[in-house]
């Protein structure tokens, strides 16, 4: 039997998804990280994508995650983002929502005096909402 470990996903709601898993595929700046449990210490940065995820009971399955970090110690991994959410739970309601949050984020930053600042933040939050749009288009 595969040796398990703790996957912890946090939110700015909270504590998204918690549970023992065996493995799990992020993808990263410089490419696909697999972890297992045991691995090296590592910690990175998490690119808009769908990652996988082998469950306790050895079935894969996938979760579409935004910009975030990773962090394990071999026992555990734990993953901040400001979304994350399995895909067959995704809709459009879903994905609305989240346009919303980003259209918030955009208004919310207007009212800096750095306008350089502000066309930054919002191509990011647009290139954000690009991908995830991608990602779940089926």
């Amino acid at each position: 039997m595969a040796k398990l470990f703790k996957l912890k996903v946090n939110t700015p709601a909270g504590i998204f998804f918690e549970d023992d898993i065996i493995q799990i595929e992020l993808r990263t700046p410089s490419g696909v990280i697999g972890v297992l449990a045991d691995h090296q210490p590592v910690i990175g940065s998490i690119l808009p994508s769908l990652c996988w995820i082998k469950d306790s009971k050895g079935n894969r399955v996938s979760a579409l995650v935004n910009t975030g970090i990773f962090e394990t110690d071999g026992k555990s991994i734990n993953i901040i983002t400001d979304f994350f959410d399995f895909t067959n739970k995704i809709n459009d309601s879903v994905l609305e929502i989240r346009k919303q949050k980003i259209a918030e984020a955009i208004k919310s930053a207007e009212s800096t005096t750095n306008v350089k600042l502000y066309e930054g933040i919002q191509r990011k939050l647009e290139k954000e909402l690009e991908d995830l749009n991608k990602l779940t288009k089926k």
